[in-house]
């Protein structure tokens, strides 16, 4: 999910297989077929029909129930990676290219006294200049999107994903996690997050740091709004190709694909040594204030 504050859904995704029946329409079952499936009764199969409609979770296209929500399983999520490579591959360049002026604006923080780039490095390349402290920036600048889509009167991105692999996120993506605790927002980025005891990290981001992580962001944002420009009629043939145009809107289908875009433009960043990626595949910090 994608939300901020109390933007989120107000009912139980699993209760009732809701999220499995989403999964079926969108593999092209008919609410038909998964009744026979799950053995449902026509009230029960009705009831969970109106409340996924009522809650923006539901919709007919051509007189077919489809989901409104992003839905991927591990073949939507091959091709996803797949066709992300001119995109990611562009943005791995961009920040290779612009590393040395990256590593001088970091060398101005309170952290570079202590740690090398290196150490930092993945939360830097990947979370600063690609995912938290971007993500806006690409829904308003590129999306031209001021709120996420409203659902039963909030307004969130949601995805359902297969995950083939349990050790990890699903499709490897990487994200953030953030509790606060004794008054302090402690984080952790990765792809490793199940079951994670969170807690305060020595990896301290001041205020001021802060701050100059937001610039960072904003200096390299000319450079990734080019690119995903550039490829705009690129990314919208995929959402058609791959028949998201026949659930969702271009914006909840790119929101979710660039999450898969940066993770890849992350993992090619690692193998080319730009950054390096904790054996864990988290990197915990504690942002002070």
């Amino acid at each position: 999910m994608i939300s901020r504050g109390d933007n989120f859904p107000d009912f139980k995704i699993k209760k009732d297989s809701l999220d499995k029946f989403l999964f079926a329409l969108h593999k092209g079952f008919s609410p038909k077929d998964f009744q026979e499936y799950v053995k449902f009764s026509d009230e029960k199969m009705n009831s969970s029909i109106a409340l996924l409609e009522s809650k923006n979770w539901l919709h007919k296209v051509n007189n077919q129930y489809k989901p409104t929500v992003f839905i991927a399983d591990s073949k939507d999520g091959e091709l996803l990676f797949k066709y992300a490579k001119p995109i990611s591959g562009k943005i791995t360049k961009s920040i290779h290219k612009n590393l040395a002026a990256i590593k001088e604006q970091f060398g101005k923080t309170e952290i570079a006294k202590k740690k090398d780039f290196q150490t930092w490095s993945f939360f830097i390349l990947s979370d600063v200049l690609l995912d938290s402290w971007q993500i806006d920036n690409v829904e308003k600048e590129f999306l031209k999107q001021d709120d996420r889509p409203l659902r039963n009167g909030k307004h969130y991105y949601f995805r359902i994903t297969e995950n083939t692999n349990q050790q990890i996120e699903s499709f490897g993506i990487y994200g953030n996690q953030t509790e606060q605790i004794e008054g302090r927002y402690v984080s952790v980025y990765g792809n490793n997050r199940d079951h994670l005891k969170m807690a305060v990290s020595e990896n301290l981001v001041s205020t001021a740091d802060n701050e100059t992580f937001d610039k960072m962001a904003k200096s390299f944002l000319p450079e990734l709004l080019k690119i995903l420009e550039e490829e705009r009629n690129y990314s919208k043939k995929i959402y058609v190709q791959l028949g998201y145009d026949k659930e969702i809107t271009f914006e909840e289908f790119f929101i979710w694909w660039y999450h898969l875009i940066y993770t890849q433009a992350t993992n090619e960043m690692k193998e080319k040594g730009l950054l390096t990626i904790p054996e864990s595949g988290n990197f915990p910090y504690t942002i002070e204030g």
